[in-house]
């Protein structure tokens, strides 16, 4: 039985680090790229006016910190055979600060995103006023500000503790407030990204339904939300909504065996969220595909002038 239970735990201990080796570092550098790619699309003149532009540049941010933070750690850890982390108390520390803090920043632009996007599609223009470019400012700070104060305590309750290493379990109370507090963020950005993104469709629809109306009664009287500008800006702004709504998207050794190969499949799936963020933008967005090629014609011929 006892060789069973060894045999079992050592399978998934060397399944884990084939998956963070092989799986994790080409993900590190695809998830780094794209990010910065979505940093510099959002940034550019037609897409940078955009307050809904503002939190997809915030989280783009937040997920290269999360992969320098946690990523590219485990990756090197695996690599050289040697992890400062677990016998460094500061790296300890600072990494899990870190992680949690860019974390808790990516989740706040998430549920800011699906909001803003209910603001804009709805009928009040006293509430649509809230969607400009300082007011979404002034959440970013606020929000960024308060997740860097937040995850100090990550600084007191992480601890080296041989043999596990950088863990909270050398204090059970820290440990249980950590993991509720991991339970209550997690479970808060689904309800609020669910909730919104239904708002925000029947918000479209209600629209949809008032043009069709609007254009069976044969009314020919023009009106200024008919303007070029104004189209364009609507058709910017349903990109950034249908980019807004794909987000939503002391034991045995087995025991200890199985739930450190789910946590490895866990903060797997989360890194490939953050990794793969910028190819599903430019399959689902027209106007970002736009501002990618436009980009890519821009580079090229400012280095065909260079060369040539």
């Amino acid at each position: 039985m006892a060789t069973t239970t060894q045999t079992l735990a050592s399978q998934l201990s060397n399944l884990s680090n084939k998956l963070l080796i092989y799986y994790l570092a080409p993900i590190y550098v695809f998830g780094t790229l794209g990010n910065i790619l979505n940093i510099i699309i959002f940034l550019r003149r037609n897409l940078r006016s955009s307050a809904c532009s503002q939190y997809f540049i915030c989280m783009s941010m937040a997920q290269i910190i999360l992969f320098n933070a946690a990523a590219i750690n485990r990756t090197i850890a695996l690599l050289i055979g040697y992890d400062l982390s677990t016998t460094v108390n500061a790296l300890c520390k600072l990494r899990i600060y870190f992680y949690l803090s860019s974390l808790g920043i990516m989740r706040q632009c998430l549920c800011l995103i699906s909001i803003d996007r209910w603001i804009i599609t709805t009928k009040s223009a006293s509430i649509r006023k809230f969607s400009s470019l300082r007011n979404v400012r002034r959440l970013i700070l606020g929000s960024t500000l308060f997740w860097v104060l937040y995850s100090i305590h990550t600084l007191v309750g992480y601890q080296l503790s041989p043999p596990r290493g950088c863990t909270n379990l050398a204090d059970p109370s820290y440990s249980l407030f950590y993991a509720i507090q991991i339970i209550i963020s997690a479970s808060l950005t689904w309800i609020i990204m669910i909730v919104f993104s239904i708002l925000t469709l029947r918000n479209v629809r209600s629209s949809r339904r008032i043009q069709i109306v609007t254009q069976n009664t044969g009314n020919t009287t023009a009106v200024p939300s008919n303007t070029p500008q104004s189209i364009h800006q609507r058709r910017r702004e349903m990109q950034l909504i249908k980019l807004s709504l794909i987000q939503f998207t002391k034991k045995s050794s087995n025991q200890t065996a199985i739930e450190s190969f789910l946590t490895t499949v866990g903060l797997l799936l989360l890194y490939t969220y953050s990794a793969i963020t910028f190819p599903i933008y430019t399959l689902v967005s027209n106007t970002f595909r736009k501002e990618l090629l436009l980009m890519c014609q821009q580079v090229f011929t400012y280095m065909t002038r260079l060369l040539f």
